[in-house]
């Protein structure tokens, strides 16, 4: 493995399972070291994704588990923002596309770890709170919102995520997502639109965060 790679362990005797881990690890540019047992992998790798509790200790790592997560993509980029979070990281961003449904892009250093979209605004609000807080160590954080399409509507979320992030040190910018539709990559499979846009808008403006 490539020294300063985030890279997670896999506890799971399923193959299936394993290789659709791998699969989605793959595209957030995350290896896999799939095992058998704990005693399996290297000291370094920090976080697991298991397919059971076992009764064995966990061995100083962070164990994550099949069953607590309602999908097998949740559960991947939850292993691989922490596995890219343990390198260490200057930035910590969002970027939101307020569309009819809300398309939210996390960002550690420079790399997209997630997407994801939102009919409530109130769950916007607690996973934002929950990313930066999970990363108050990075150097720089951001929130970034795009604001032509509907500028009167993306103030009032600009409202809302200050203040459920006051004292964060998180800096709110409003941008421009004009065009944000159609970007030059291709969309992921079962990627929304809104976030479709709202990786778009954060490709667009990430070189801006350096």
């Amino acid at each position: 493995m490539k020294r300063g790679e985030p890279i997670i362990g896999l506890l799971a005797s399923d193959m299936r399972f394993g290789n659709m881990v791998k699969e989605i690890a793959s595209t957030l540019g995350v290896r896999v070291k799939h095992v058998l047992s704990l005693d399996e992998l290297p000291l370094s790798i920090k976080v697991v994704i298991a397919e059971k509790r076992e009764e064995s200790g966990n061995q100083g790592r962070i164990i994550l588990y099949k069953g607590d997560y309602d999908s097998i993509e949740e559960l991947v980029e939850r292993a691989s923002e922490i596995a890219v979070g343990e390198l260490g990281y200057r930035l910590a961003a969002a970027a939101i596309d307020p569309g009819k449904s809300v398309g939210v892009a996390y960002i550690l250093n420079h790399r997209v770890i997630r997407t994801k979209r939102y009919g409530i605004i109130e769950s916007l609000l607690d996973d934002l709170s929950r990313f930066m807080k999970s990363h108050s160590r990075a150097e720089k954080k951001y929130v970034l919102i795009g604001a032509t399409s509907n500028p009167e509507n993306a103030k009032a979320i600009a409202q809302k995520i200050m203040k459920a992030l006051y004292g964060e040190g998180v800096i709110i910018k409003l941008v421009d997502e004009s065009n944000t539709s159609k970007g030059l990559i291709p969309r992921m499979r079962g990627m929304s639109k809104d976030e479709y846009s709202a990786l778009i808008l954060s490709l667009r403006n990430i070189l801006k965060l350096r």
